[in-house]
């Protein structure tokens, strides 16, 4: 598939399963109660142990088998220091969407109102974020096997 003919097809896939940004009525509804903070699964990023050199912690400078690959920490040190995910928008997307970006730990709230995920990326088309690039890929990898 040539790399217009991918653009195209990503910016497909965005179509059908994200829907619309509905920022201001997610955080109004967090505001007014109506959802609770408590709802938003993988607001905390989860510690993930993928980065094995360097094996010093950046934190303690203490040495380890494996670190998280975002911030160079150890795993009590990541706990010890982690803040919420930065959310700039919210996006009513599809149930089949809001699993895969799920188990991809980004933010999503998913209860009898629907399903709305927590962009923590902004300035740029959605077919380009990461994720989604990488759930697109996922998928039609799976497909062409």
């Amino acid at each position: 598939m040539n790399e217009q003919t991918k653009e195209q097809a990503v910016d497909n896939f965005v179509s059908r399963e994200i829907f619309a940004c509905q920022t201001s009525l997610v955080e109004e509804s967090l505001r007014q109660q109506l959802f609770s903070v408590d709802e938003i699964y993988n607001l905390y990023r989860e510690f993930d142990g993928k980065l094995l050199t360097p094996n010093v912690c950046v934190t303690c400078k203490l040495e380890f088998s494996c670190l998280d690959s975002e911030t160079g920490e150890c795993e009590n040190c990541f706990e010890g220091n982690q803040e919420p995910q930065e959310i700039f928008e919210w996006w009513l997307v599809s149930s089949w969407l809001g699993k895969k970006l799920l188990l991809e730990g980004e933010p999503v709230i998913d209860n009898g109102y629907g399903v709305w995920w927590g962009r923590t990326t902004t300035g740029q088309a959605i077919s380009m974020d990461y994720i989604i690039e990488k759930i697109y890929s996922d998928v039609m990898g799976y497909i062409s096997k």
